[in-house]
Order: C-alpha cells, then sequence, then structure tokens
C-alpha cells in the first residue's frame, strides 16, 4: 500500500527531521517532501560543503513541457553544447576556489618546481610556472578545438633557448607549425640528421659538434685509412667503466693460505643512450645509422671471400677520445611511451615517402672492449715525482688526450712564479729527475760490488 501511495501520491510522502544529523533540521514537527530537500548545510554539526557546485532547480511534475524539461534529443545542438560549456566553465572557478582546489593548485605548482629543477638547475629565468587561470581558459575553449598553455615563464625563455640551437643544431622545441611548414629544418636536429661519411678525421661544426660528443668510428678494412663515422646526440645514460686484474691463486702443502700471481689486466666498457626521432625528416637518417650500426656485429669479407670483424673506435666527450676496441653487442628496445610514426596526414591518408616506425629507441646493451694504443701498465713514477710535469703513459681515461702527441689535461703546469718559461722548467724537473735515478743506480752498482746486502727494498730496476 506505501509504494502504491507513494506512485500515485508523491508529495505525501514525507521525511521527518527526528534523528536527523543534520543540525538545521532537527527537532521534531519538521519534514520535508523528497523534491524539497535543499542544497547546502550537508556536513554532520553543521556547515556546507559547497557541492554541488552548479545547481539547476526542479520543475514541477505535471508542468507542462518547456526548455527546460524538454527531452535533450530535440534540442541537442549548438544550445546544449553552450549551455554546458558555460555551466563547466562555471564549475571549475568555482572548484579552484574551494578547499581541495588550492590543494590541487599547490600540487601542480609543486611538480613544475620539481620539473624546473630537473631541467634547469639553479637557472630561474628558465624556470616555467603553472597558471592557474588556463584550466578555465581551457575548459571555455574546449568546444573550439584551441589549446591554452598552463604554464608560463618570467624572463626571455625562448631566447635562451636559441644559442643552444644555433651552436649545437637542436630542434626548436617552441616551433609553431606554420613556421614548422615553411622551414623544416627549424624542428630537426641537426645532429640526428647528419649523415654517416667516410674521412680520416671527423668532422667539426654545426650537426657535429655537441656539448658531450659522441660517435663511433668503424676503422674500414681496405688498408686506406679512412674511417667511416657515426654522429649520435649524446643522450648517454648508465656509463660504466670496469677495470679487472686475474691473480692465479696457488695453494702449496702444508700452508693454509693462498699466494697469488699476478696473471692479466682487463677493461670493459658498457651504457645506453637514447635516439628520439623528432620529426618525419629525421627518421632516415636515424634507422640508417641503427642499421650500420647492427651491421657491425656482423663480418666484413675480404675480396677473396674470408670472413673478418670490425674494429671501432669509441668517442665519449673527452673521458674516451678515439679509444679503439671492439663492439661485442647491443640491443635496441622500443619505448612504448613514445609511441610509433604512423605515416599519416591530418585526414588518416598514407603519406608516400613516411613509414610506419618507432619515435624513440633505446640502444641498450652497448658493449665494448678496448683495444688501447698503449701499453696497459702502472703510470710511471716520474710522471708522479715531477708532479705530473711529464707525458702521461698509461692514459687509460683519456681526459681529452689523443694520441701519444697529446697531453690532454694530465700535463701539469704550476705556477709560474719566477716567470721561467714552462719548457725550460719542465726540463729542468726531468735532468733533476735523471741524476738522482744515475746517483741512485750508481750507489746501488758499488753496494753490489763490496758485497753489501742489498736489502728487501732497494729498486733492483734502476740497475
Amino acid at each position: 500500500m506505501g509504494l502504491i501511495k507513494l506512485l500515485t501520491d508523491p508529495s505525501s510522502f514525507k521525511f521527518y527531521a527526528n534523528g536527523d544529523p543534520y543540525s538545521k533540521y532537527q527537532g521534531k514537527g519538521y519534514e520535508y517532501g523528497p523534491r524539497e530537500r535543499p542544497y547546502g548545510n550537508d556536513l554532520p554539526g553543521g556547515g556546507s560543503s559547497k557541492f554541488p557546485l552548479i545547481t539547476t532547480p526542479l520543475p514541477e511534475v505535471d508542468s507542462s513541457p518547456n526548455p527546460k524539461t524538454t527531452p535533450d534529443g530535440l534540442y541537442r545542438g549548438q544550445g546544449v553544447l553552450s549551455k554546458a560549456v558555460l555551466d563547466d566553465t562555471k564549475r571549475i572557478s568555482k572548484l579552484l576556489i574551494t578547499e581541495q582546489g588550492l590543494q590541487f593548485l599547490a600540487k601542480q605548482q609543486a611538480l613544475q618546481f620539481k620539473e624546473n629543477l630537473s631541467l634547469y638547475g639553479n637557472r630561474p629565468d628558465l624556470w616555467r610556472y603553472n597558471n592557474p587561470a588556463s584550466y578555465v581558459e581551457q575548459t571555455a575553449l574546449a568546444a573550439t578545438g584551441i589549446h591554452v598553455k598552463n604554464t608560463f615563464s618570467i624572463g626571455s625563455f625562448n631566447q635562451d633557448r636559441e644559442p643552444r640551437v644555433s651552436k649545437y643544431g637542436e630542434a626548436t622545441t617552441n616551433v609553431t607549425t606554420a613556421k614548422l611548414k615553411a622551414d623544416i629544418l627549424s624542428g630537426t636536429d641537426r645532429i640526428t640528421t647528419s649523415p654517416m661519411y667516410i674521412a680520416q678525421e671527423p668532422k667539426t661544426g654545426l650537426g657535429y659538434d655537441d656539448t658531450v660528443d659522441f660517435y663511433i668510428t668503424k676503422i674500414n678494412n681496405d688498408g686506406s685509412g679512412n674511417n667511416t663515422y657515426i654522429h649520435f646526440r649524446s643522450y648517454i645514460s648508465g656509463l660504466s667503466d670496469g677495470y679487472n686484474a686475474d691473480w692465479k691463486s696457488t695453494r702449496y702443502m702444508g700452508r693454509g693460505e693462498d699466494f697469488y700471481s699476478y696473471n692479466g689486466f682487463k677493461r670493459d666498457i658498457s651504457f645506453n643512450f637514447k635516439v628520439p626521432v623528432l620529426s618525419q625528416r629525421e627518421q632516415a637518417s636515424v634507422y640508417c645509422k641503427l642499421n650500420y650500426l647492427a651491421s657491425l656485429m656482423a663480418p666484413d669479407y675480404t675480396s677473396g671471400g674470408f670472413m673478418r670483424g670490425n674494429l671501432v673506435k669509441l668517442t665519449v666527450g673527452d673521458y674516451i677520445t678515439d679509444l679503439p676496441g671492439v663492439l661485442t653487442g647491443i640491443d635496441y628496445s622500443m619505448e612504448e611511451t613514445a609511441g610509433w610514426d604512423i605515416a599519416r596526414d591530418e585526414f588518416g591518408n598514407k603519406v608516400d615517402g613516411e613509414y610506419v616506425m618507432p619515435k624513440l629507441i633505446n640502444v641498450g646493451g652497448f658493449k665494448f672492449l678496448p683495444i688501447h694504443n698503449f701499453v696497459p701498465r702502472t703510470v710511471q713514477q716520474s710522471f708522479i715525482e715531477t708532479g705530473n710535469g711529464i707525458q702521461n703513459d698509461a692514459p687509460f681515461i683519456t681526459y681529452g688526450k689523443k694520441g701519444n702527441n697529446s697531453s690532454g689535461g694530465y700535463l701539469f703546469q704550476p705556477d709560474n712564479k719566477d716567470n721561467i718559461p714552462f719548457q725550460k722548467r719542465l726540463s729542468d724537473q726531468l735532468k733533476k729527475y735523471e741524476e738522482e735515478t744515475r746517483q741512485t743506480a750508481s750507489s746501488t752498482r758499488d753496494s753490489l760490488s763490496s758485497g753489501a746486502d742489498l736489502g728487501a727494498g732497494t729498486p733492483l730496476n734502476l740497475l
């Protein structure tokens, strides 16, 4: 009977305030209908949550159809869209000044601050800041398809980016679509698009120089002295340079401990790097380089059909400079978050000359075994005794040293307090060291001829 009553006469169904936790409606005798419950004052103990942010009065049940109650199937279109956009704009405007909205804006600003520190460090002139008004603007313009940037900068952010673009050939990240169509190079990385080439020395300048130079040199097997150079942008991570000494252990009868004899030395270098494809123009260059790099794992063949491997030289900044060796492994993996170039225009039509390829390739497991162009040995004592004043004969870390004729950063030039030319000071140091060596050797010979005990610490290699 109660259900029949409710269906036939809904206005007769009442809510009573007895025991109601909401203070405004407490007290006997207060009642309200199912359509009369007002908004607000909805928190236990009093107060309002201010939700919902947008309210619309309910029409009477028996009211005649009007624009407010007409089914939206007959009223869809610009009118409904305009009202929805207006309501959404009011809703987001009110939300941002609530406690929850202010917390959201504070978190967004904190995330932007963290990104600034990661990208620009202590360069606040390059920092970008979250724009709270952008959320309201984007909501109001959502139906138009116009995108509003949610960050802004203080200072000449765009101008600060230009030196890297002009000097190191980086792609302009803030280029507009119109500018990109007019000048395709403005959105293209010059190092990424630089072709492989054959020469005796690496090229320099725009398209080849980077803040950290990174290129791989394949030593050609034809004996011509030419090399094939492959330049990559230095998005390097996980650089590892391992040194290992091999000591052979021997245990003699009657002794509990091991005795060791030196048996050899080994070094291996490994790292990962990323190769992005930032535009369609870069696609061909990137995959030509990666394909050639992969082919270095396969053999080369002489004119007579004999198999031979490929030697390479590696350069990573000044830490590793033209270091010869063998490349023993690489692994290509595709970055899922970067997606694929689908080779289609804005209308979904296939574009001739473009291919469906990944936009970011992770080159992992890059394993390099050096073949040093010097004798791997302990650095000579004279290098230390002269205060780094002579050539380093064991530059495992090249430190900018190229070949035997370059000192790199190892040659130390002390303060010239007496205004003496450096070459003369170095010559004097070497003469002093050689004289001390001769005196020590002469003294040792005299001791031997007289039958004196040399002692365990006498340097016999000076004889």
